[in-house]
This record gives structure tokens, C-alpha cells and sequence, in this order.
């Protein structure tokens, strides 16, 4: 199967799902997860595929 975890916020909201997306790719799932392009490096250490989510700043 085919999963794209999607995840917005800081560090400490996205680090988690790179352990849920770990335990999906271990299970035999393709994983991916979709975040700031600041956290590519963060999921791809986990051996995740990265989907960038483009960040507008209002105000």
C-alpha cells in the first residue's frame, strides 16, 4: 500500500510521524510524508520518501 503521512508545524510535530512512517515502511508499505521543505533532510534520514508543502507567511 501506498501512504502519504501529511504533517505541518515544528520539529517537534513532525518528528513523530517519521517513527509512525518507519514502523508502515518496515510493515512493507511505501511511506511518504509531506511536510515544510525544511524537514526534508529529517525524513529522508529515516529512509522516507519527501513530498514538499509550499508555506505561505500572512501578515
Amino acid at each position: 500500500m501506498r501512504i502519504l503521512i501529511i504533517t505541518a508545524g515544528s520539529r517537534g510535530d513532525v518528528a513523530p510521524y517519521t517513527g509512525l512512517g518507519r514502523r508502515l515502511l518496515e510493515a512493507g508499505h511505501q511511506v511518504a510524508v509531506a511536510a515544510h521543505p525544511f524537514f526534508a533532510a529529517l525524513v529522508g534520514g529515516c529512509g522516507l520518501g519527501f513530498r514538499p508543502v509550499p508555506v505561505t507567511r500572512t501578515g
